[in-house]
């Protein structure tokens, strides 16, 4: 349950302001400053006072709530005396009386906090009752933000007991109350992590399950939902005797017959915008846009046609002049139907993207297609949603993405026409031909320029005749005309003659764009057009200078020369500083481009994984500094080995992709070892952004690279990264088997420094999973293994995991000092630990009541998480930051550290950015 903070009302009296706290440690503080009551037993009289509610308790009634058994013969004076320090404790603001009847304490209204909790909980009873849940919602959050953790914690007795189950009692009653509210409101995928725990906590408790049951039904979670009923009834049975009650065995029927009357609509979420922003080069298409503008009302819209005719490009432009009338949100997918080389994306892996882009939680995401496609129905019915799927390779990739019903727009590009879709759901064909003769004779004018094209008509059109119009063919042939300013475009006409005839005799869809290539290519120089076959064998998505030299075995300057050269040649574009892509047609061509023998074209790979695996990791130890390093096998002679620092995070970033192809392209081509070292390096940034689809595959494959090769030490490794993919997505069990059987690995082949670091991520794992005693306990344990002296990373880290463990029990002294020893390693803290120890500092500091000291580090912690790009992570640091300044009374402070929390989790693709978006609409003040 997220916590907000939520000022008491404070009462006068004399002049001071008093409030008494019962929900949380037991406390009275007069102006702010915590009271103090003296020993134990008189501070379970107050207590026994307070909550009489202003009815006299006797002496003997005092003593039974007091002391176990019987009370001793002294405890009538003992309890004058309790009483006669109370009063002077206290003073004028709060009077114990004292009558014939016994003892009293009355207090003015808004003094305890138990109180202001009931009044909220009425207040929310009475907007459900009046048809408001969202008010509800509201109070009732107000009213479980005042807990501070158990009632009358710091008070012992026989009575305490019993007032405390109480308090514990309606304090779970107004947490169910909430729950039900968010289930009415459609907020399932919100709620199913606090129900999962509440139910762990209370198994036996039917309307817990219930709300369970419901919440993963209305997730599409239908098999989920029965597995609690029986887990239920299999409890009841086993514990008393009895089966679940009629309004459970009820429900299970429902879910048993699909009933589709127990779905809810679903809660509003920030609307994802994913479509990429167009292409500046965009000439004519006036009637294909204007059929686009026409689509306001929704359905599904194919746009179909040759490789090369643009789409891609269309279908953007059209999308960003109508994005404005779905309010809902814009979601986009290359599926990578027609690239070279490869599979077309999964729709399963589209789903998950598109789930989490609309408020899933990774956990929560289903793991069977048919239900995960449903899901996904559900949630987008009655949506005004622009989905923009482009390059799929035909009706059954897309059928799955399509949304549910409503109000939902979804264009499709492919070269097919997808005729089972006009058929299957009325979609509605735009087929894009090649431009006619003067909008292809724009697109080379403005291309080439006006002048040129006015000087020579003729060979211009001829031009346009011979590369049939294709936008990307003349992109192609205009970068001749651009570079070599010198040549007519008559000599170009002639070239194109000479070397094809006429383009129109080509029957094939692609014939037009491959002759084009193939004319540009053979125009090239020869270490040009040898560059070009070798980066062929690249997976893509992008290359930089430094892996096109290690493929090339060429000085980084001389490979720049030849990249740039294609690039004059439209082969290339060079889309950053540094880094160069191309069409999937011209990555198809080079691909298809001879080779004079397999060890060649094997070479160039394995220095292109040599080079990539030898840069992760470097960059790797020093962006996670705390990570024992890994022995790699020498590069290749030619290979770049870049030193990706100082900003090893920001190359992460920019690689990523390039690494994950280059990990499949290890994998299918038989170089175990780079894949499952790839993994390795891959793992600690995938975590860190939240990428734990990528994560889950990159460990995997190595595992499986790993089992091939017979490698138990590199399968400990592979398993160890696993175990982050389980502990990331909640399944802490799963998560401990893997750690286990890692361990036993790096156990056997006496890997001390890995066995450690697994040690490390159990800590992580226990914390996670709340067993915060043996957390601590196995994090002073590792701490042992690294002495003063030694190790300094390893020994930080070490010190930030004890220090976290001891705020989690509370023990903030010891916490403060802990933090602070990590933070003096200085230079041994990479970026990501020096943001957690920041933060791990601040929650200490926030625990003491320095709130100036922790506003400072929780502001030191967001600002390392921004840099290095883990906005997740910084919205964490921001939102907890906002807290500090409530507490400190400073909200206009607060307001501001919510708003830059919520604008840092807006700009992540990180799965929990939506989650901590939504617990922030709550945190605003």
């Amino acid at each position: 349950m997220a916590r907000k903070n939520v000022d008491l009302p404070q009462v006068e009296g004399g002049g001071r302001m008093i409030r008494v706290e019962v929900l949380g440690p037991f406390a009275v503080r007069r102006d702010g400053v915590e009271v103090p009551l003296g020993p134990p037993q008189q501070r379970a009289l107050l207590a026994a006072l307070v909550l009489a509610e202003g009815v006299p308790l006797s002496a003997a009634a005092l003593a039974a709530e007091i002391w176990e058994g019987e009370a001793p013969a002294s405890a009538v004076p003992v309890i004058r005396k309790y009483v006669h320090h109370l009063r002077r404790l206290l003073g004028d603001e709060l009077t114990v009386e004292s009558s014939r009847r016994g003892y009293a304490l009355t207090l003015a209204p808004g003094t305890l906090d138990a109180d202001t909790f009931a009044d909220a909980v009425r207040a929310a009873e009475r907007a459900r009752a009046g048809g408001d849940p969202d008010t509800a919602g509201d109070r009732l959050r107000e009213a479980l933000a005042l807990w501070r953790g158990p009632a009358l914690s710091g008070v012992t007795g026989p009575g305490v007991d019993r007032h405390r189950t109480v308090l514990d009692g309606r304090h779970l009653a107004a947490r169910r109350s909430l729950l039900e509210v968010d289930l009415e409101l459609g907020r399932e995928q919100r709620i199913l992590p606090e129900l999962r725990s509440l139910v762990d906590t209370h198994p036996l408790d039917e309307h817990l399950r219930l709300l369970l049951m419901t919440a993963l039904y209305r997730d599409g979670r239908q098999a989920d939902a029965i597995a609690a009923y029986q887990e239920c009834r299999k409890l009841l049975r086993d514990e008393l005797g009895v089966d679940p009650g009629p309004r459970l065995r009820e429900l299970y029927g429902r879910i048993l017959h699909a009933d589709e009357t127990l779905l809810a609509a679903p809660a509003a979420s920030s609307a994802p915008a994913q479509i990429p922003a167009p292409s500046a080069a965009f000439v004519g298409r006036e009637e294909e846009l204007r059929r686009m503008d026409a689509l306001s009302a929704g359905g599904v819209v194919v746009i179909s046609g040759m490789a090369g005719v643009g789409k891609t490009t269309l279908a953007l432009h059209g999308a960003h002049r109508i994005a404005d009338r779905f309010g809902d949100g814009h979601l986009y997918a290359d599926l990578h139907g027609f690239g070279p080389g490869g599979e077309p994306t999964p729709p399963g892996e589209i789903l998950d993207r598109f789930l989490q882009a609309l408020g899933v939680a990774p956990a929560d995401v289903p793991g069977d297609l048919a239900v995960r496609a449903g899901l996904f129905r559900t949630l987008t019915t009655g949506r005004r949603l622009l989905i923009l799927l482009d390059n799929a390779a035909g009706a059954d990739q897309v059928r799955d993405l399509l949304p549910g019903a409503g109000p939902a727009l979804t264009v499709i590009t492919s070269r097919g026409t997808l005729p089972t879709l006009l058929a299957r759901v009325g979609a509605r064909p735009l087929v894009l031909r090649p431009p006619d003769d003067e909008e292809a004779l724009a697109l080379l004018v403005a291309r080439v320029g006006a002048d040129r094209t006015r000087a020579e008509p003729v060979a211009a059109r001829e031009i346009v005749a011979r590369t049939g119009g294709l936008p990307l063919a003349l992109a192609v042939v205009a970068a001749r005309a651009v570079t070599q300013v010198h040549l007519p475009l008559s000599a170009i006409a002639a070239e194109l003659r000479a070397a094809h005839g006429t383009l129109d005799a080509f029957a094939g869809a692609d014939d037009e764009v491959r002759a084009v290539l193939s004319w540009s290519y053979r125009a090239l120089e020869p270490e040009a057009a040898c560059a070009l076959r070798v980066l062929g064998a690249h997976p893509g998505p992008d290359v930089s200078v430094a892996a096109a030299a290690s493929m090339l075995a060429l000085p980084e300057p001389h490979t720049r020369t030849l990249l740039r050269a294609l690039v004059a040649a439209a082969l290339l574009v060079e889309h950053r500083p540094g880094r160069f892509a191309a069409h999937d047609l011209v990555r198809a061509f080079a691909a298809g481009l001879p080779w004079s023998g397999d060890q060649e074209r094997r070479e160039a790979v394995h220095r292109l994984l040599d080079h990539c695996l030898h840069t992760a990791c470097e960059a790797a130890m020093a962006v996670f500094t705390a990570r024992p390093r890994i022995p790699l096998p020498p590069a290749l002679p030619g290979v770049v080995v870049s030193a990706p620092s100082p900003d090893a995070a920001t190359w992460f970033a920019d690689e990523y992709p390039v690494l994950l192809a280059a990990h499949d392209l290890a994998h299918r081509d038989g170089f175990g070892g780079h894949a499952w070292r790839l993994a390795w390096a891959l793992r600690d940034f995938l975590s860190r952004q939240g990428l734990w689809h990528h994560l889950q595959t990159s460990q995997q494959l190595g595992l499986a690279a790993a089992q091939r090769l017979g490698d138990r030490l590199a399968e400990a490794h592979c398993r160890r990264g696993l175990a982050l993919v389980e502990a990331n997505l909640g399944r802490y069990s799963a998560a401990r088997e893997q750690l286990r059987q890692a361990a036993e690995g790096f156990d056997a082949a006496g890997a001390v420094e890995f066995l450690a670091e697994t040690h490390r991520f159990q800590i992580w794992v226990l914390d996670c999973a709340g067993d915060h005693e043996p957390q601590l306990e196995l994090a002073e344990r590792l701490l042992e293994t690294y002495p003063p002296g030694t190790a300094a990373s390893y020994r930080a880290s070490a010190l930030n995991s004890v220090s976290w463990s001891e705020i989690r029990l509370g023990r903030f002294g010891p916490a403060l000092a802990h933090a602070r020893a990590a933070l003096a390693s200085g230079e041994g803290l990479g970026p990501y630990s020096l943001a957690d120890t920041w933060h791990t500092l601040g929650s200490a500091q926030a625990g003491l009541g320095d709130h100036e000291a922790a506003e400072l580090s929780f502001t030191r912690s967001a600002e390392v998480y921004l840099r290095v790009g883990a906005h997740a992570l910084a919205a964490v640091a921001l939102r907890t930051l906002g807290d500090v300044h409530r507490d400190a009374g400073r909200h206009d402070q607060a307001d501001a550290a919510y708003r830059r929390a919520l604008a840092a989790a807006g700009g992540s693709d990180d799965p929990r950015a939506a989650a901590i978006s939504a617990e922030l609409a709550v945190y605003r003040t």
